[in-house]
């Protein structure tokens, strides 16, 4: 049909056009045709503009599907926290990795995007995911193995790791879009909040931050493997799923790194003082258990753990020019930190344990645990 012929068609039916176009291309190319179709295709729900940009997620929104999923993750979250039919599918999809995490934002879960979250999503490429991109590939990437002498004292930290910087970014990304609002239930200390579960907090390591040693049975003797440890030959898992890199081991590494640390203490310092002065070692921060189970630092913990588990735009606490406007938000949850009057609990996981909150470092051992160097 031409031109003419389109725009002879009844505005009840052009507004229903975006829901039979291809991709997310054939979408902008339409809109820019003229006044009246632009006007028809803003009608788009947030949902479908979400199915046609799924549909070239390899072209505009790389990595794939990492990119969409993030963008959508705080939404599905929400979903799954509004009954335990909803958080059970959210697993259930989970265990097919990201593509299963995009697949339900698509066709299950009330999720989607617009043009101008699109918008805004690539130009945050350019001011904190490619900038936090270079940080992780100083941590566990090429520009980190490239520093003169690596094994002979050239990093505090080496170690033969295979990661994929741009993924990493979004693995610690999507885990903050996901489970933040947990975080922030536990500092209101709203006990009428529904949260997810440590054994969804698990599925998403497990499946969405794959590692070879997730897949291996750490068990000695007559021990028996958790079953909230244990993976199903399903998603990054499969037999016919490409070689894992060490997802889980290089984002714990990005997180210990000597060259990570100091962008969160420089934005700390400008939200005033923590609650420790001196550098304690890394042991601190994984074991909750750790001090006979009574750790006199968890508020620091818990204060640094709900900094960096704040999503895409979280990351742009560590870059200059957007640091001004998370400083009051790291003073409030300093704040509410400092009321409560002890840690949220421990979960045992096997022999290993986590927090109730969202514990990135702790839920990351678990999923690993025996096989990280130092997390015996």
């Amino acid at each position: 049909m031409n031109q003419k012929g389109l725009l002879s068609l009844p505005r009840d039916v052009l507004v229903l056009l975006p829901n039979f176009l291809h991709n997310i291309e054939d979408y902008a190319n339409l809109s820019s045709t003229c006044r009246t179709l632009r006007q028809c295709m803003s009608a788009a729900t947030p949902n479908t503009i979400l199915r046609l940009a799924a549909a070239q997620s390899r072209i505009f929104f790389r990595p794939s599907p990492h990119f969409l999923v993030a963008a959508t993750a705080r939404e599905l979250g929400n979903w799954a926290r509004e009954c335990d039919a909803n958080e059970r599918e959210l697993c259930r999809k989970l265990q097919d990795g990201w593509d299963g995490l995009l697949d339900l934002a698509v066709s299950q879960a009330r999720c989607g995007l617009t043009m101008e979250r699109i918008r805004e999503l690539h130009l945050m490429r350019f001011s904190v995911i490619n900038p936090v991109t270079d940080v992780f590939d100083k941590c566990v990437g090429r520009q980190w193995y490239s520093t003169p002498n690596f094994w002979n004292g050239g990093v505090d930290d080496a170690y033969t790791i295979h990661s994929d910087p741009p993924a990493a970014v979004f693995h610690l990304a999507t885990y903050g879009e996901l489970f933040a609002p947990d975080l922030e239930a536990v500092l209101w200390q709203d006990g009428d909040a529904r949260r997810l579960s440590v054994e969804t907090r698990l599925e998403y390591i497990k499946y969405c931050v794959p590692d070879w040693a997730t897949s291996m049975d750490p068990t000695w003797g007559a021990q028996q493997l958790d079953p909230r440890r244990a993976v199903k030959p399903t998603g990054p898992y499969a037999e016919e799923a490409p070689r894992l890199d060490n997802n889980n081991l290089a984002l714990t590494w990005v997180i210990n790194s000597s060259r990570w640390k100091p962008h969160w203490k420089e934005i700390r310092a400008k939200a005033g003082p923590g609650f420790m002065e001196e550098e304690l070692d890394d042991g601190w921060w994984y074991d909750p258990n750790r001090y006979g189970g009574g750790n006199p630092y968890w508020r620091q913990r818990l204060w640094e753990n709900t900094m960096i588990c704040q999503g895409l735009e979280g990351l742009g606490m560590i870059r200059p020019g957007l640091q001004e406007r998370w400083i009051p938000k790291i003073k409030e949850w300093r704040e509410k930190i400092a009321k409560l009057e002890k840690e949220p609990p421990v979960v045992m996981v096997g022999r290993q344990g986590t927090l109730d909150y969202p514990y990135l470092l702790g839920d990351l051992r678990i999923c690993v645990s025996g096989y990280v160097p130092g997390t015996y």
